[in-house]
C-alpha cells in the first residue's frame, strides 16, 4: 500500500490558490504548482489527484477566506455601509494585495464556468451567498431607518452582486481608482436614506 506524502495541506493550498489566482486554472502550469507549493509531482498526484482536484481545493480554501472577510465587512459597519465597505476593500485592495488578480469566482464564472460543472456550482452558489448577505444587511438597515423604506432589498442584493463582478474585473484591469469610487457613490446614493 501506497504512503500518501508528508505535508502541510493548509500551506499547499494557500501556495497552490495564489498560483491559480493569479495565472487562472489554465495559464497555471504544472511547474508553476510545483513551484509554488514546493511539492513533487508525485507527491502533488498522491495528495490531490491532479491538477484539477488541487485547483478545486485550492478554490474552496479561497472562498472560505472570502465568506470570512465579506462577514467581517457586513457585520462590522451598519447597513449599508458594510456592503461599500466590501466594495471599497475591492477597489482599494487594503485588505490583501492579492486583490489585484480580481475575484476568483468571477475569474473562474469566466474561464471554466461554461465549461466545468464543479466549478458553475462553486461559482452559482458564492453569488448566491453574496446576494443573501447583501439583501439581509440591507433589510437591517431598511429596519433601522439607514435604508429606505421603499428600496427592493432583493433586487438591489442582485444589482450589487452584478456590480461586484464588474467593479472586480475593472480593478483587475487596474482602472482609474478614483474613477470606481465615483461609481461606487453614484451605486449607493439610492441605498442611504436621507
Amino acid at each position: 500500500m501506497a504512503r500518501t506524502p508528508e505535508f502541510d495541506r493548509d500551506a499547499v493550498l494557500t501556495s497552490a490558490m495564489d498560483a491559480f489566482w493569479e495565472h487562472g486554472y489554465d495559464g497555471a502550469s504544472m511547474a508553476d504548482l510545483l513551484a509554488a507549493t514546493g511539492l513533487s509531482r508525485s507527491s502533488l498526484y498522491a495528495g490531490f489527484g491532479g491538477k484539477h482536484d488541487l485547483f478545486l481545493a485550492s478554490y474552496d480554501c479561497y472562498r472560505q477566506q472570502q465568506a470570512v472577510g465579506l462577514r467581517d465587512a457586513l457585520d462590522g459597519h451598519a447597513s449599508p455601509h458594510g456592503i461599500r465597505v466590501f466594495f471599497e476593500q475591492i477597489v482599494d485592495g487594503a485588505s490583501d494585495p492579492r486583490q489585484q488578480f480580481g475575484c476568483m469566482s468571477t475569474n473562474q464564472a469566466a474561464e471554466r464556468g461554461a465549461r466545468d460543472e464543479a466549478v458553475r456550482a462553486r461559482v452559482d452558489e458564492d453569488f448566491q451567498q453574496l446576494e443573501d448577505a447583501f439583501a439581509a444587511h440591507l433589510r437591517e438597515g431598511r429596519s433601522a431607518g439607514t435604508v429606505p423604506v421603499d428600496v427592493d432589498v432583493d433586487a438591489a442584493a442582485g444589482a450589487l452582486v452584478t456590480a461586484f463582478s464588474g467593479f472586480q474585473l475593472t480593478v483587475r484591469a487596474g482602472l482609474d481608482r478614483t474613477r470606481l469610487h465615483r461609481a461606487l457613490d453614484h451605486l449607493f446614493a439610492p441605498l442611504i436614506a436621507r
